[in-house]
């Protein structure tokens, strides 16, 4: 269907997806983004917003892949694996897209093993769904996200990482394969700059690389400024990196587990807020030890003051370049925005250490 949108200065064409039929072909329109082209069209129309904040790292080799690390899978014509409408329904459509036009559909992508090493599934973090096939066909089907127990007409795929070219840049790029019973059956995406996700067992494979989500260290101002906007505070940074690691939700939670901090209780002058805020921080650094990133995790100590209380948590980045905090003394999580203290006053940071 298509509407058109009138302004006082301009009618623009506003292409919108028709009802969707379960399971049927996903057509050629993208749902969530009114001005995209249509499939396979190399138009990628307007950016969203301002852009996406959350920069990709440079390649990283398939043997490097852990499953507690979440990531981004990009094809050779530079699109990555994205989920349709940012999985607002029941199930979503699984499409490749130029990630400064459909950055808002881009989520941290988790396998479920080492790919390199024994076939593991992709699992969309942010609803815990993993990739699946639209059928059991062994010519090819479309790929969907969908829960894990969705039924067994829409098997989910395990896949196989194994080395493919070599760009001219030396990069090199890897084809995800998933055996549907006895026929090996490729991932693949038609040109444009998107176009829906599918498996096959006779087109061409695509050509991926994998990738992290950095926060370029010059924008982390900017990021708490929106965050806290009439704050006036001192940014700490280490000037030895010029990024940090986006980090998870469920990478800050696991954190907080590790630290054994709920074992503890807030004691005067020798164990209170900053104390945890320390504690968790350093628990971060451990963690990050552990599987060797290229660059620290983008969690940092975060002081702040409200007409009558004082007190200090954890902040960090997240992999859409949003600013949360965790209280270290019980995990929960907040937005920066929303951080408060008991009587629901609004807490202004004055002091940031990442």
């Amino acid at each position: 269907m298509t509407i058109l949108r009138i302004t006082p200065t301009e009618t623009t064409e506003l292409l919108v997806p028709t009802q969707r039929e379960p399971h049927a072909d996903p057509g050629d329109l993208l749902a969530g983004h009114l001005h995209a082209p249509r499939r396979g069209e190399d138009s990628s129309g307007p950016l969203r917003d301002e852009g996406p904040v959350i920069t990709l790292s440079e390649p990283i080799p398939a043997e490097q892949i852990d499953e507690t690390t979440p990531y981004v899978i990009k094809d050779a014509y530079g699109r990555v694996l994205s989920v349709q409408d940012a999985g607002s329904g029941a199930w979503e459509w699984a499409y490749f897209g130029a990630y400064n036009s459909y950055w808002t559909d881009v989520f941290p992508l988790q396998f479920s093993g080492k790919p390199v090493e024994k076939a593991s599934s992709i699992t969309m973090q942010a609803r815990n769904w993993p990739l699946h096939s639209n059928g059991t066909a062994t010519s090819w089907e479309y790929a969907l996200w969908a829960p894990s127990d969705y039924g067994s007409s829409y098997p989910v795929m395990s896949f196989s990482a194994k080395a493919a070219q070599k760009n001219p840049d030396g990069v090199q790029t890897y084809n995800l394969s998933w055996n549907n019973n006895g026929t090996t059956m490729s991932l693949c995406a038609d040109s444009g700059s998107w176009n829906w996700a599918y498996v096959s067992s006779s087109h061409s494979a695509a050509a991926l690389t994998f990738h992290k989500f950095y926060v370029q260290k010059t924008k982390l101002d900017s990021l708490f400024s929106a965050a806290w906007p009439d704050a006036s505070y001192d940014l700490k940074l280490n000037t030895g990196d010029l990024y940090y690691q986006a980090v998870t939700t469920s990478q800050v939670t696991a954190t907080y587990h590790n630290s054994g901090l709920a074992q503890y209780s807030w004691k005067a002058n020798y164990f209170d807020c900053d104390d945890f805020s320390y504690v968790y921080k350093g628990q971060c650094s451990k963690d990050a030890y552990a599987v060797s990133p290229e660059y620290g995790y983008a969690v940092g100590i975060i002081f702040g003051t409200t007409a009558n209380s004082a007190h200090a948590v954890n902040v960090f980045i997240d992999t859409s370049g949003a600013v949360q905090v965790i209280e270290p003394q019980n995990g929960q999580i907040v937005q920066g925005k929303n951080w408060k203290d008991h009587t629901g006053a609004a807490y202004s940071p004055y002091f940031i250490l990442m």
